[in-house]
């Protein structure tokens, strides 16, 4: 069995005591779609997971990331659909009471979320098309397909003149150009592993760079390659292939409990720590 990365004992303090500037959002992966997103006023979780290993077949290959019921810092948080590792009750249920955040997702995770505790004034179903403002991030729900969830959305979001997504765990499909068309996508986040022989459960490294084409992202982030040993994947194969798809694209895959800060200069976006 592969060894289990740690997140760094003091991760959260970490996260709340970082500087974030004007003109900048900053990003922390804390395993699968999960993030941590900061910009200078507002922090924002996405699909939380701090549960164990399912079964002999869904080995965590990151350990939680922190202890949910520390969290201090907590504007709002985002679920992308109702799996475990994304609508995770180890997680949301001390964020009731350690934070003071609405919840956001699929009507399928809501109905998760009221049966861990959480109260009607504070979860929020958005179906696909809705739009919604957690501080000064406004949040767009687009359409996602993960055959596996009974619902699931994307989340396009714009803060400090930065477009960014979060697909949670789409896969990929014909239209997703056309449905990202009234944006212009500076950074996507996108779920890609390994598929075992026989089954289709995340985007292939080439699916992956497609989507960064066919919606013109500046910058591709491949995420959820690293959280379960079994479909574990070396994100070096989506560098590789991403010349052939999306050249004009720059790959930035995600570690764990590392910060990525999108950048804006100009009509580029650059990549900083």
């Amino acid at each position: 069995m592969a060894d289990v990365q740690q997140p760094p004992a003091d991760f959260l303090a970490q996260v709340d005591a970082a500087t974030i500037v004007p003109g900048q959002i900053a990003l922390w992966y804390i395993g699968g779609a999960g993030f941590i997103v900061r910009t200078p006023s507002t922090t924002l979780y996405i699909d939380p997971f701090c549960g164990p290993s399912i079964d002999e077949n869904w080995v965590r290959g990151l350990a939680p990331p922190f202890d949910p019921a520390r969290i201090r810092v907590c504007d709002g948080i985002l679920s992308t659909h109702e799996h475990l590792d994304h609508c995770d009750p180890v997680a949301l249920v001390p964020m009731l009471t350690s934070t003071r955040a609405t919840l956001f997702g699929p009507a399928t995770s809501i109905e998760m979320a009221a049966g861990f505790g959480w109260p009607a004034n504070r979860l929020h179903a958005l179906t696909w098309g809705d739009s919604t403002t957690v501080g000064d991030i406004k949040i767009t729900t687009i359409k996602s397909v993960d055959p596996m969830a009974k619902g699931c959305n994307g989340y396009v979001m714009e803060s400090q003149g930065i477009i960014f997504v979060n697909m949670g765990d789409s896969l990929w499909y014909d239209d997703i150009g056309k449905q990202m068309a009234p944006w212009k996508i500076d950074a996507i986040c996108l779920s890609v592993a390994l598929n075992p022989p026989g089954e289709t459960l995340y985007m292939s490294e080439i699916d992956a760079v497609r989507i960064a084409r066919d919606v013109g992202a500046k910058v591709l982030i491949p995420h959820h390659w690293d959280l379960w040993q079994r479909v574990a994947l070396d994100p070096r194969r989506i560098a590789t292939v991403a010349p052939w798809y999306a050249p004009d694209t720059i790959v930035r895959p995600t570690r764990f409990c590392q910060r990525i800060s999108l950048i804006r200069a100009g009509e580029a976006i650059a990549i900083g720590l």
